[in-house]
């Protein structure tokens, strides 16, 4: 790989914000990765085949690829791997409570659900159960 193929792969994989990060989703995520007591510890989005199709997840992650796309929001790394990020680029993550009693968690969207809808996916994916899904 030449000079500039490195470099060029380099702008790629870390790249400006891709995603978006609720107040909210942000506090949580905080929170957790601060429970954790551990700094080597990452947001990582992806998608993930289910009977129903594909649907989006999420997990604290400690080791990235030299193929993820990485960037940090408000000081929350960011990384989502080559295959997922045609599908995560430009999504956003909440963490939605219940107030009633329900479920509480976080919930992704992205602005490309067409290309899961393609792929028999839905356009959302959760990770319900509060911190504990990460």
């Amino acid at each position: 790989m030449s000079k500039q193929d490195t470099i060029e792969n380099a702008a790629i994989n870390n790249s400006n914000e891709f995603v978006t990060l609720s107040q909210t989703a942000k506090d949580m995520l905080v929170n957790t990765i601060t429970q954790q007591d551990r700094d080597d510890l990452f947001l990582r989005l992806y998608v993930q085949g289910a009977s129903g199709g594909i649907s989006f997840g999420m997990a604290l992650d400690s080791r990235k690829s030299d193929d993820d796309h990485t960037c940090t929001v408000d000081n929350i790394d960011v990384a989502i791997d080559r295959i997922s990020y045609p599908y995560l680029e430009g999504a956003t993550v909440d963490y939605v409570e219940d107030q009633e009693g329900g479920k509480s968690g976080f919930q992704i969207s992205s602005p490309n659900a067409d290309l899961l809808a393609s792929s028999g996916g839905a356009g959302c994916g959760s990770c319900t159960g509060g911190a504990g899904c990460c």
